[in-house]
């Protein structure tokens, strides 16, 4: 029989686990110089991802004339008038090593930039908050509604927003399998019920990911999943831009 010690239970329960349940964020819209910078930030990435497989390019009649495609089954990626083998692949090494590099020197430079503005999580999520005002107004409006008794016009609103996530969720899955054929003629056959098995299971997987990150995970994703955010803190020093309160606050 062992002794019970009071203090002991008391340090134990004040212990905090490795995963906090999420907790609802409703962020009220602003206006300003670095909002309006961010918006045109995410429409320059929405629409490089959504438009970039629908670029024509072209390279001649043995060639496909698509400007960005990963063509898996002939082992080569086009971009534009580059095309690249498997044993040139040391060229896309280098690309995302300078790329990495690059990272770092904005980094350390102006901050958490590549979090805040061109992250396809912050992009997405941002996107998603978007829909979110559209549909159920502005933060106290959100708040009300969120503590509302499930009526009609609630379960209305959510349906309507939840349709929204979905469809966004579907047109980000579609879009990626874009880039691994011509999209004029997948497009075709992914509606007719011809393409290959593997396009609906990328859209499908694709499309459940975007819509669990940016419906419910948001920024879960960027506390548990992300290491960047641990790693951006080593680039960091006196002389960074970071966004912190004002002294008086």
């Amino acid at each position: 029989m062992t002794a019970h010690d009071p203090k002991l239970s008391a340090d134990h329960s004040n212990e905090i686990g490795l995963y906090a349940k999420r907790k609802s964020v409703f962020p009220k819209a602003i206006d300003g110089a670095f909002r309006r910078f961010k918006w045109l930030v995410m429409a320059v990435c929405l629409l490089i991802y959504w438009g970039t497989p629908w670029i024509r390019w072209d390279r001649g009649p043995y060639a496909p004339d698509q400007a960005v495609l990963i063509d898996l089954g002939n082992r080569r990626f086009f971009m534009f008038d580059i095309e690249i083998w498997p044993h040139e692949f040391y060229f896309v090494a280098g690309l995302l090593i300078m790329a990495g590099i690059g990272l770092f020197l904005v980094t350390s430079a102006v901050g958490r930039a590549w979090c805040g503005y061109a992250c396809p999580q912050t992009v997405w999520t941002d996107l998603f908050q978007h829909v979110d005002r559209l549909v159920d107004g502005d933060r106290n409006a959100q708040l009300r509604l969120q503590k509302a008794p499930w009526t009609a016009q609630k379960i209305a609103k959510r349906a309507l927003k939840w349709s929204l996530y979905l469809t966004i969720s579907f047109l980000t899955g579609g879009a990626w399998i874009f880039y691994f054929a011509d999209a004029p003629t997948l497009q075709y056959e992914f509606w007719t019920g011809t393409a290959a098995s593997v396009a609906y299971a990328t859209t499908f997987v694709l499309t459940m990911t975007t819509l669990i990150f940016g419906g419910f995970m948001r920024e879960q994703v960027c506390v548990y999943m992300c290491p960047w955010p641990r790693i951006q803190t080593a680039m960091l020093d006196e002389k960074s831009l970071v966004v912190t309160y004002k002294d008086w606050r």
